[in-house]
């Protein structure tokens, strides 16, 4: 296997922190990107920030010690849970700044100033596939993100269409089929690492899929799919 550096932004996440063991078992290099502040400063393969979009500068100059470069984006925020849970107009906000600003931004800035990237990495969700009542603006912005990076005609990338994973952020939501501890998560999303486009981790989502593009969407919402 090629040996890789993986940047990862979102790297606190649960799915991030098993990937990165993976990355360092498999013996690729690691950079990670977080705005945790529970993070070692003092560690040089981590990059604490406030904002990533503002501190990209910093970002970049980093970037400079790394070769063979994946950019991994794990960033996520799932503020509804509809009934049980509507999103605030902040929350609203968050959810579009999170899912789509960031990965979108942080991919123009990092494929026009970083030369040699061999591929870009982004963790969507079946959301996507259709939006509906229970989550609706996070799958419509995991949506946007999707069709926005298929349209930047990228040298190479990959879009990771999950079900749920058993995480924080989807905490208090019902399990639905093929749904993935983060290590699975992170297993399954090696396993593909070499993978172009649009993929999902196993059939059976694959097949789920099919099942929400072929369904009306009032048919979706009264069952709470």
């Amino acid at each position: 296997m090629v040996k890789k550096s993986f940047i990862i932004f979102g790297a606190s996440s649960e799915i991030a922190l098993s990937f990165k063991q993976l990355c360092l078992e498999h013996g690729h290099t690691t950079l990670s990107i977080s705005q945790n502040n529970n993070f070692d400063s003092l560690d040089s393969s981590i990059i604490k920030v406030k904002n990533y979009i503002d501190d990209f500068k910093a970002i970049k100059v980093k970037l400079q010690d790394y070769e063979n470069i994946n950019i991994i984006f794990f960033n996520g925020a799932l503020y509804e849970n509809r009934p049980i849970q509507f999103p605030s107009e902040e929350q609203i906000k968050m959810t579009e700044y999170i899912n789509y600003t960031i990965p979108l931004e942080l991919t123009k800035k990092l494929n026009a100033q970083i030369p040699g990237i061999q591929k870009f990495i982004y963790i969507s969700s079946m959301a996507a596939v259709k939006y509906r009542y229970k989550n609706y603006i996070y799958g419509q912005n995991k949506r946007k993100l999707e069709k926005s990076i298929q349209d930047l005609n990228l040298n190479s990338y990959l879009i990771m269409r999950f079900g749920k994973v058993l995480t924080r952020m989807s905490e208090g939501h019902k399990n639905p089929p093929f749904t993935l501890s983060n290590t699975k998560a992170a297993t399954l999303l090696m396993k593909k690492i070499n993978s172009q486009g649009l993929v999902y981790p196993n059939f059976g989502l694959f097949v789920i899929s099919i099942f929400l593009t072929l369904t009306p969407k009032k048919v979706i919402n009264k069952l709470n799919l």
